[in-house]
């Protein structure tokens, strides 16, 4: 692959040398072909889910994208003059929208930028973007999961600034977020700091909104990933018959993304020499979003040891962004 970018300003780096079609393989097996069956939310980032994604974040429905973007803008010269970071480093980079406020107001010093991401070509189309317009940037893309990518993190110029935003933290269940940020919180030291970005509780309707979009691009984001599955496993998915479904469970503070059967259906997988039958108006998980409230995020970085230093939000609080370091 030529990416046509400068060898002594851009690198990048694939994570796993598991082959990406065995771990999809065992995912399918440990989660979609038991029930309730689930479906681990990395997989609706192919180039199309990606693109997807960044279209739900342009409808009138879904406000966390807008609303921390607002905040990104009022707060970066807050947050660069706090941290005095020489070193970015983002977990689920994507197209760093956000993340380019804060690169935008950088002094002419060099910095590092590394972006985290299952996604090859969003990488590496950002830093085509990122690179032409800020010359004091040079960018390691790291491809790959957040965990095996925080410990590949090594040789730091410090302060760094860790970004992990968009409200990603919520698609993990508690136990997986604090291991998550408890291991962020290992590899940064003293002078390091961590920006998060937290979605709010708030309104039902609102929520539910958000994730079933008036105009369907969430329904089409979410029934992406069973072209993804009959791409990679050949499976034979008729989109047509599911149905996209969110719904927020408020019990447990988060909204739920469902994929419906619309009736009694036998879908095969050839490669893995296995059928599953679903009945009517079963369900297949895609994703949780956890929204929080200002005591549940406190509890949260204090069980992965953190505190906070500085705590963003609009005046509708309708979400946090929070700058935080590790406890001492």
């Amino acid at each position: 692959m030529d990416l046509h970018l400068p060898a002594n300003r851009f690198h990048l780096q694939e994570l796993s040398n598991q082959d990406s079609l065995k771990i999809l393989e065992r995912d399918v097996r440990a989660s979609l072909l038991t029930t309730p069956r689930s479906l681990p939310p990395k997989y609706f980032y192919d180039d199309e889910g990606s693109k997807l994604f960044n279209a739900i974040c342009e409808t009138k429905d879904y406000y966390p994208t807008r609303t921390e973007y607002a905040l990104f803008k009022q707060h970066a010269k807050d947050i660069i003059n706090t941290v005095q970071a020489r070193t970015y480093v983002e977990l689920g980079a994507g197209a760093s929208t956000k993340t380019e406020i804060l690169l935008s107001k950088l002094n002419l010093n060099l910095h590092t930028y590394v972006t985290i991401d299952v996604c090859q070509e969003i990488l590496v189309d950002t830093a085509h973007r990122l690179l032409k317009t800020h010359p004091n940037l040079q960018i390691k893309s790291l491809i790959g999961e957040y965990l095996p990518a925080i410990q590949a993190l090594s040789a730091l110029d410090h302060p760094a600034l860790y970004i992990f935003i968009g409200s990603s933290i919520g698609n993990f269940t508690e136990q997986q977020s604090i291991e998550l940020l408890s291991k962020l919180a290992h590899k940064m030291n003293s002078e390091d700091y961590l920006l998060l970005g937290l979605d709010r509780v708030k309104d039902k309707g609102v929520l539910e909104r958000a994730y079933d979009d008036s105009e369907g691009v969430t329904a089409k984001f979410n029934l992406n990933v069973l072209k993804v599955l009959n791409n990679k496993l050949g499976a034979n998915f008729n989109l047509e018959q599911f149905s996209h479904q969110a719904i927020y469970n408020e019990k447990e503070q988060q909204i739920e993304m469902y994929l419906v059967s619309k009736q009694a259906q036998k879908i095969d997988f050839p490669s893995l020499n296995e059928s599953i039958h679903m009945q009517e108006n079963e369900k297949i998980l895609t994703e949780i979003s956890r929204k929080y409230t200002k005591s549940s995020i406190q509890r949260l970085l204090s069980n992965s040891g953190l505190i906070e230093k500085a705590h963003y939000e609009p005046e509708n609080e309708y979400f946090s962004l929070v700058l935080v370091n590790r406890m001492h």
